[in-house]
């Protein structure tokens, strides 16, 4: 019991002394003053939306993309059916804007149907800049300024951008949207400061030269996790992977806990497939979780004081995070830290058990580096 309590202390330390640093790393990566675009650098821009169902205010969020600030660019949305629901809300959306279209089907075969979808538009789009971004996100009208302005260093590759959690609807919501500031985001900024280089999915612009030298869409029609292979291979071939000063926001989707469960849990075995000595890193990082085992192991004042103590620090350091995000509705959500922290850890051990995920409505089987199979056995 003795030597349970020191490791458990000890994981306490590593926790507390990760908020410190996460956050810090996280002020870094959004700090500084954002890079400005000058006049003459105005490359056309294509923003591809691959979309399936209808997200939570999905008017509302594709109608954001069709009033940006440039001067030029295209808005391409996808779907792989044309039974797609969503159909009607985007071309009721589109009317009258002549950058905007509605695209239906695929040609390129595999079991990633989001890329599949981005091969469409691909196909069809003119820009000398690719963004990609999920359909239940919002952006305000400098978002593709923001988004291309690092392309005028002809050594960028991929840019992408860093999300917030709104609008929040159920206290899943709350939990979800916690996850992406005070979890996902200073996570994402520690593993930069390490050296990583990913690209995150709810936004990521990518050049055309960089996209065709990682060999298009179809060279990762077979993974789950095409955001993080599209940053990692522009990356391996010396391609620069920034991440904007823009911080994109995510409308809460007002799902069951069951589906948010499943979502976390997907990410998780994905990232274990991706980074699996990164994934087996967060043991470090969940400091609360460490100090309420401690108290309920011991029961002692001490414990308590302690568990106390590193509560104290995590909510300061989200907090500070939450403000860097522009994260409005956090502190409507503090009071659910310790529960976000300890759901996060039972889907980082749940994530070692198995390699099967859930995934739009299919079981898919990760193999060992990232690919997935389609309807395969657990």
């Amino acid at each position: 019991m003795i030597w349970l309590n020191g490791f458990l202390v000890s994981l306490v330390v590593f926790g507390t002394v990760y908020y410190i640093a996460s956050t810090a790393a996280l002020v870094a990566c959004l700090g500084g003053k954002p890079i400005s675009r000058s006049p003459d650098f105005r490359p056309l821009v294509s923003i591809l939306k691959p979309v399936r169902g209808v997200d939570r205010q999905a008017a509302l969020n594709y109608a954001s993309y069709l009033r940006q600030d440039y001067p030029d660019y295209e808005v391409l949305f996808g779907t792989l059916e044309a039974s797609d629901p969503a159909i009607g809300v985007i071309l009721d959306t589109i009317q009258g804007h002549k950058g905007a279209s509605l695209h239906i089907g695929a040609t390129l075969r595999g079991p990633n149907d989001k890329v599949r979808v981005l091969h469409q538009l691909a196909k069809r789009a003119r820009g000398q800049i690719i963004i990609i971004t999920d359909s239940d996100t919002r952006v305000e009208p400098n978002f593709v300024e923001a988004m291309v302005a690092p392309f005028e260093d002809p050594g960028v590759g991929v840019v992408t951008c860093l999300y917030k959690g709104i609008l929040a609807a159920t206290t899943t919501d709350a939990l979800e949207a916690l996850h992406m500031s005070s979890v996902f985001a200073p996570g994402v900024a520690c593993a930069r400061l390490l050296g990583s280089r990913f690209g995150l999915g709810a936004a990521m612009a990518i050049s055309l030269d960089a996209l065709i030298s990682i060999g298009v869409f179809e060279a990762i029609v077979d993974y789950l996790a095409d955001d993080y292979q599209i940053g990692r291979r522009a990356a391996d071939l010396h391609w620069k992977v920034e991440v904007s000063h823009y911080v994109l926001d995510e409308v809460m989707s007002g799902e069951s806990a069951s589906s948010v469960f499943s979502r976390e849990l997907r990410w998780s075995r994905t990232t274990r497939a991706c980074r699996p000595l990164g994934h087996f890193g967060l043991v470090l990082t969940f400091g609360t979780v460490y100090a309420l085992m401690l108290a309920a192991l011991t029961r002692s004042v001490e414990a308590f004081g302690l568990l106390l103590f590193v509560l104290a620090i995590r909510t300061l350091t989200a907090w500070v995070g939450a403000r860097k995000l522009g994260d409005k509705e956090f502190p409507k959500r503090a009071c659910l830290l310790l529960l976000r922290d300890a759901i996060s850890f039972g889907v980082w051990v749940a994530g070692y058990f198995g390699g099967t995920v859930k995934w739009r409505g299919r079981k898919l089987h990760l193999t060992k580096d990232g690919r997935m199979v389609v309807n395969a056995n657990p």
